[in-house]
């Protein structure tokens, strides 16, 4: 989209409010997770070798779902098909964040932005390290897509378009959210879903694991074959497959390859984000990319449940210390890129957040949904540590007991003096100096996935070579989020580019569907 397109697009917005005709948005249905059965009255027989699909999409999540609903209102027959006997994926926990400029929300409020300054704002935030080419057509497209969002009836919250504080912020406020997180989005794409499920342009086949792609003599991708819940065996055929099977943060066996250095974070992502869509694509031809780089986010407890909470919404009074007993970061840093960056710096995951008596009576432990009790029982659970000095806590948390002394006695001469001169902290309220005192074990937890199958600007599945893989394409985290994002997490970037190029992923994939057999229907495409 243009600069003057954009402008076009403010005006012709701003006149339709000016006339009192505002966006009509219907209430998201909250629901939970879709069961196989709730589909048994209208599934179909699928029967081995039938080809009953023009277009086959793995993972009906946050990519899969809209891009078989766009594929169905393009005339193509698509059989959407999860291991999971559940549809949703990650957005049944997701926090549910998008970001776009431009869209009608957005105009209505007076914000001023533009998709020009999303990108500018993402490809800086990532360290240029992002893929430029796929970033842009996602922020041209985010405000066509939380556009369609509102119209099928997702309701976004009053706020919305903020900025979001568990990420750097942007230029403008364009992060949107549902009262509901991801469930808000899930709610009225489910019912899109069965509107097309229940007129026969779609069919969902639930519990079944794609086992591997199915190709010609030449390479081009022509099905899929599937294990049903029983074991049962079967090739399902196609002009084209999208996978959008999401990421691979709960694969141990892919982490310890690729990023050994975090196999051990919590994992907090659902068990299906196994990476088989990167294993099938690979098994395929295509290449993987982005391997390498894995954000895992600092801030679980280490054995128990909870996590910190972080500036501005909160600032601890304790500081944070790795394993070798030295503080690493500002632990009041504003942007969460920057205690993200530190806590990757270390040579092994994992810190502890040291507090004192005063920190605990005043309720400033840090951790949401801890209070005074339930540190006394993660100490009992031995979990957190507590000594009566420094130095015995030093000992019981087996870390280099001189240099965690001689860190406290800094950071407290640093109270005195109201200067931090490591980290610059600026709240310097209270030293760490009344007994007994704690130490509670952070370590980091894995949502998403950076790595991804290889894609062209099409969301054709590549070789390393660059070569097309015809009739593969792929979206969502498949293609992994450092495509979007780079090396940093980006609010609102992972959900929302899902959708956009899930969406797009169907359209392009319609087009090769018909350019395979002209029976398919003319594929219309209004956006690139």
């Amino acid at each position: 989209m243009s600069k003057g397109e954009s402008v076009d697009r403010r005006r012709a917005i701003k006149r339709t409010v000016a006339l009192g005709v505002s966006m009509g948005t219907l209430g998201a249905m909250n629901s939970g997770p879709l069961r196989a059965n709730e589909f048994e009255s209208i599934k179909t027989a699928i029967k081995p070798s039938n080809p009953i699909a023009d277009l086959v999409i793995v993972g009906a999540g946050n990519a899969g779902i809209p891009a078989a609903i766009q594929a169905a209102d393009l005339g193509v027959r698509v059989l959407l098909v999860d291991k999971n006997p559940f549809i949703g994926g990650m957005l049944n926990i997701s926090g549910g964040h998008i970001s776009g400029a431009d869209s009608k929300l957005q105009i209505e409020k007076g914000i001023e932005d533009s998709p020009a300054l999303h990108y500018r704002d993402a490809m800086r935030m990532g360290k240029y390290s992002n893929n430029s080419e796929l970033l842009k057509i996602a922020v041209e497209n985010a405000a066509a897509m939380i556009d369609w969002l509102a119209e099928i009836g997702v309701e976004f919250t009053p706020e919305s378009p903020f900025f979001e504080d568990d990420h750097e912020h942007y230029s403008s406020a364009r992060t949107y959210m549902g009262p509901d997180y991801g469930r808000s989005l899930l709610g009225p794409l489910r019912t899109e879903l069965e509107k097309r499920i229940e007129r026969g342009d779609i069919k969902l086949l639930l519990s079944a694991k794609v086992t591997k792609l199915l190709q010609d003599d030449s390479g081009t991708v022509t099905g899929i074959a599937v294990d049903d819940d029983s074991g049962k065996a079967s090739d399902f055929m196609a002009k084209a497959v999208i996978l959008t099977t999401g990421g691979y943060g709960a694969s141990q066996v892919l982490k310890e390859k690729y990023n050994p250095k975090i196999a051990k974070s919590k994992v907090v992502c659902l068990p299906h984000a196994s990476g088989d869509g990167l294993i099938m694509a690979q098994q395929a031809g295509a290449e993987l990319i982005n391997m390498g780089h894995f954000v895992s986010f600092p801030g679980a407890i280490d054995g128990a449940r909870g996590r910190l909470m972080f500036p501005p919404k909160h600032y601890p009074q304790g500081i944070w210390v790795n394993k070798q007993g030295e503080r690493f970061v500002n632990e009041h840093a504003i942007n969460p890129d920057e205690r993200e960056r530190a806590f990757l710096a270390q040579t092994d995951f994992g810190y502890f957040m040291i507090l004192d008596k005063k920190s605990k009576i005043n309720n400033e432990i840090g951790v949401k949904d801890w209070d005074q009790q339930q540190l006394d029982r993660q100490v009992s659970s031995g979990i957190v540590k507590k000594a009566q000095s420094i130095r015995g806590l030093g000992r019981k948390m087996g870390i280099p007991v001189q240099q965690l002394v001689k860190t406290v006695t800094e950071y407290n001469r640093s109270v005195v003096t109201g200067v931090d001169e490591k980290f610059n902290r600026q709240r310097l309220d209270s030293p760490i100096d009344e007994g007994p005192f704690y130490s509670i074990p952070i370590t980091g937890s894995i949502l998403i996935s950076h790595g991804g199958v290889a894609v062209n600007h099409l969301l054709q599945a590549v070789e390393s070579s660059g070569k097309v893989i015809d009739g593969l394409y792929a979206a969502g985290e498949t293609i992994g989020s450092a495509q979007m994002m780079g090396t940093a997490v980006l609010s609102g970037m992972s959900v929302g580019p899902a959708i956009t190029l899930g969406r797009i992923a169907a359209r392009n994939a319609c087009q090769y569907t018909q350019s395979q057999d002209s029976r398919v229907a003319s594929c219309l495409i209004t956006e690139t």
